[in-house]
């Protein structure tokens, strides 16, 4: 059964570059990629990777909440 996880992905900027960053809320894990779809790609590489090395950290399904977005500006 395909587990999920919060993904928040935000738009930067290094050395002039415009990179989009993937944080996963769930393990304090990050990934980036020139686009946001090239971030979501490593992102869950990242998060296979991790679970590969760490399985006792996946989440039981039934524990998990709706997805949510939100956008806080400050």
């Amino acid at each position: 059964m395909a587990k999920a996880f919060d993904i928040v992905v935000n738009e930067e900027y290094m050395d002039k570059k415009k990179v989009f960053v993937a944080h996963c809320l769930n393990f304090g894990i990050a990934s980036q990629g020139n686009t946001v779809e090239d971030a979501m790609a490593n992102i869950k590489d990242a998060i296979k990777l991790y679970l590969e090395e760490n399985p006792e950290e996946a989440p039981e399904t039934e524990d998990l909440l709706p997805p949510m977005a939100t956008r806080i500006f400050l």
